[in-house]
Formats: structure tokens, C-alpha cells, sequence
């Protein structure tokens, strides 16, 4: 009896212990080394975890950056014959989207555009070494297209009454969907028409196409041989717009360039000017050099189209620099000798006439040894 006594505390004692959740111990594997123990829950609390799902991502186009190594002419097309949507700085960061096919033009994210893009000419834009800019694919219209002769208005009718769209660059190439009841306004894919359409003058478009849908005003097909609103002869004319004006001066040019013998040596420049309405002259800056204290050899090439030609001056110290030479519309591969060191500008206007004259120019100068 007393024994039993004696061992009645360490029973319960006992007891106790066993009653209490004890923590497990994980032991690692002979050989590894030991780590802290993991003490593991009882199954008294159980907690149900969601997973949190990522958001489902939108594609987006992979944005390339580019910064501007002079001032350039923002195009609504990869090619100096379309239309001027605004001007850039040098030394402004652009956004690249895309390449042309000749990878001589980038498409660029330009918010100042009614498609939020434009085009700028490639050679302008220094980008990251090894840096591979996406190919944008344009695919060809499977249909009756035609060549622009002439720079053009679309309107939104088969008229010169009907409001203007916007202005086709000459050798632009349409895609054609109809024409009016005498054939003289063509009905052409533009997206920035009503239901994407648009209409131009047939006078200026180079076409063989012939089995074209007659449309009435509104663009509905009409019964083969009805006349419809349209059926009056009208003569067409091409539509001369201005070109933009850039503001730039002999201060602030469009084009700053300095020459060197390990760095620019040639640069091209294209753009418009317009009279008396418009961009009424373009002001280029270069400075060139030389390797010797001779004067400073420069080939000058001028190409033009419109309906006008173009006055070539050269200006140094603010003032009309005499007996330089002279350049004009045409002129190719033209030498023309100038003290090295000093900066000028060409200034570009249209020749005296009547009525808007429109010219589209490319210049390009190139500084030899």
C-alpha cells in the first residue's frame, strides 16, 4: 500500500505528459547536415490557401528606342513622297515599332498623327548596337490599283464640291474600288474616309483598269449603264496643297551638320516648300572641313518634283554669300568649293510665278577629303 502511494504522483505525472501534443523532429538522412527542426502543426486548425492568379497579360508591340541625330520630316509612309505629318528635333527620343522592307525607314509612335504613327527616315535614327528592329510586312492589294501622277486631294465624293480628306503624295499607289458613272473619279481604299474610302480625280491616276463597279455619290453600285448623279462631264484638276510650314530659320534650320574627316561626311535631306502659301523657304546648316588649309570640296545632288522649280542661295554670317556658284533642280554630282570651318545655310524657296507652286526636294551634300 505504501508503494502504492509512494508511485501515485509519477502516475500522474505521466499522465500529463502524455496527454500534451508533442512537437515531431524531422531528422535528416545520415550524412547530411543537420538543420533546424521543423516543429509540425496538430491537425486541430486546418487553413485552406487560393493560390492568386497573374492577370492575364495584353500583348503589346515591342517598343525600340531610337534618339534623333537631326531635325526630321515626320512621313505618313516609309518614302519622301508622303505627306509631311510634323517635325522632330535632333537629339528627341523616339519609340520604334517597326522597318520598311529596304530597312531605310522606321515607323515610329508619333500621337500628333491620326494613326498615332509616322515614318522617319532610318539613317537619322541611332538606335542600341546589334539592335534588330521588327520587319513590317505591307501586304499588296490584290486588286485594281493605280499610280498618283500628281499630288491630290481625296475627297469624300466623286467631286470637287465634296470635302477634302486629305492629300495623296505623288507616286503613291492606291488600291481602286470604283469609279462614278463617266469614269472621271476613281473610289479608292482610305481608311480615313467614310466606311474607309475615299475618291480622286481620274486625270492624275495611272490606271489600266477598266472593269471597276460604277458607284453612285454615296458609293452604291448602280445598274450596269444608268447614269447617276455624277453623269455631267466635269473636268477634273489636281488639288496643289501647301506644304507644312516648319518655322525653321537661319537660327533655328531644319538640318544642323558638321562635317569631319572620322565622322558625317554626306547627309540627304528631303522635304517641301511652297509659295505663296505654306512653308515659304527651308534653311540647311553644314560646316565642312578640310585636311589642309585649301578650301573644302562639297558635291552638291538636287532632286525635285511639283509644279514649280526651286531658288538655291548659300548664306555665311547672316549675309547672301556672292560667287559661290550656283545650284539648281536636276543639277547631280555638282563640285562646288567653300573655306572650311565656317558654317552656312542653303536656303530653298520656290522661283517667282503666279498662283501656290509646290515643290518636293531631296538634297544631298557630300563633304570629300
Amino acid at each position: 500500500m505504501n508503494r502504492l502511494i509512494f508511485l501515485l504522483p509519477f502516475l500522474l505525472l505521466l499522465a500529463s505528459a502524455c496527454s500534451a501534443p508533442q512537437p515531431v523532429v524531422e531528422v535528416p538522412p545520415s550524412g547530411t547536415p543537420f538543420a533546424t527542426p521543423t516543429f509540425l502543426p496538430t491537425a486541430s486548425h486546418t487553413h485552406t490557401l487560393t493560390p492568386t492568379l497573374p492577370a492575364t497579360a495584353t500583348a503589346t508591340p515591342i517598343l525600340i528606342e531610337g534618339t534623333l541625330t537631326i531635325k526630321v520630316n515626320v512621313r505618313s509612309g516609309p518614302g519622301t513622297s508622303f505627306a509631311t505629318l510634323g517635325l522632330l528635333n535632333a537629339g528627341e527620343k523616339v519609340r520604334i515599332t517597326y522597318r520598311d522592307t529596304t530597312s531605310s525607314w522606321y515607323q515610329i509612335l508619333f500621337p500628333a498623327s491620326s494613326e498615332g504613327s509616322g515614318w522617319v527616315a532610318a539613317q537619322f535614327v541611332q538606335v542600341a548596337a546589334g539592335t534588330q528592329v521588327p520587319l513590317l510586312a505591307t501586304p499588296t492589294p490584290t486588286g485594281p490599283t493605280g499610280r498618283v501622277m500628281q499630288r491630290l486631294n481625296v475627297r469624300s465624293g466623286p467631286g470637287l464640291t465634296f470635302d477634302s480628306l486629305g492629300v495623296l503624295e505623288s507616286a503613291a499607289v492606291v488600291a481602286l474600288t470604283g469609279k462614278n458613272s463617266t469614269a472621271s473619279w476613281f473610289q479608292i481604299d482610305y481608311p480615313a474616309g467614310p466606311g474607309g474610302r475615299g475618291w480622286v480625280t481620274a486625270q492624275y491616276l495611272q490606271t489600266d483598269a477598266a472593269s471597276l463597279p460604277v458607284l453612285d455619290d454615296y458609293g452604291t453600285p448602280v445598274a450596269s449603264g444608268t447614269l447617276g448623279p455624277t453623269a455631267v462631264p466635269v473636268t477634273p484638276t489636281s488639288t496643289v496643297g501647301p506644304a507644312f510650314a516648319d518655322n525653321d530659320s537661319p537660327a533655328n534650320p531644319a538640318v544642323r551638320v558638321s562635317f569631319s574627316f572620322s565622322g558625317t561626311r554626306q547627309f540627304t535631306y528631303s522635304s517641301q516648300v511652297s509659295a505663296p502659301a505654306g512653308d515659304p523657304d527651308d534653311w540647311i546648316e553644314f560646316t565642312p572641313y578640310a585636311l589642309n588649309p585649301a578650301p573644302a570640296r562639297l558635291v552638291f545632288s538636287l532632286g525635285c518634283s511639283g509644279n514649280d522649280t526651286l531658288t538655291v542661295e548659300i548664306w555665311q554670317g547672316g549675309s547672301l554669300l556672292p560667287g559661290w556658284g550656283s545650284l539648281a533642280c536636276g543639277d547631280s554630282g555638282k563640285m562646288i568649293t567653300l573655306p572650311a570651318g565656317l558654317p552656312y545655310e542653303v536656303r530653298l524657296l520656290p522661283a517667282a510665278g503666279q498662283g501656290l507652286r509646290l515643290v518636293d526636294y531631296v538634297l544631298t551634300v557630300q563633304n570629300l577629303p
